[in-house]
């Protein structure tokens, strides 16, 4: 099964169970299920429990919403502390190479190497705030 439930299988004006549900976004009915257990509405006057296709896809959205840390241009996303920090420092190097630009440095609380591609626009004022090393391949 995919890490990531598919929205481009689901019809917004359809009713499923919770097999076709998982069937149709490409997880498990045990997934469906603790989804419905953490607030995926549910038509649970019938049996068997349907859930609108809509409600699905939005539950789903919102998941992935919760999920994604948006950055400032000078800031790092942290997999080890799980949240947004500067680099280590001020210093960061800066690898350039085939029209990709990608930044590394060092978390500043956990010392853990953390790096994110930038826009090669964006490199000069990302160096107005970090001490860049770049370096071109």
């Amino acid at each position: 099964m995919p890490k990531k439930a598919r929205l481009n299988g689901i019809k917004a004006f359809r009713c499923y169970t919770f097999e076709e549900a998982a069937e149709a976004s490409g997880v498990t009915p045990r997934t469906i299920r603790n989804w419905a257990a953490d607030g995926l509405p549910v038509m649970d006057g019938v049996r068997p429990a349907l859930i609108r296709g809509d409600d699905l896809r939005d539950h789903i959205k919102s998941q992935r919403g919760k999920r994604s840390v948006k950055t400032r241009i000078d800031t790092f996303y942290c997999v080890c502390c799980r949240a947004e920090r500067r680099a280590a420092e001020g210093m960061a190097d800066c690898d350039v190479a085939s029209g990709r630009a990608k930044m590394t440095a060092l978390c500043e609380a956990c010392g853990t190497v953390v790096s994110k591609p930038v826009s090669q626009a964006l490199i000069p004022q990302i160096a107005r705030t970090l001490d860049l090393k770049i370096t071109r391949h």
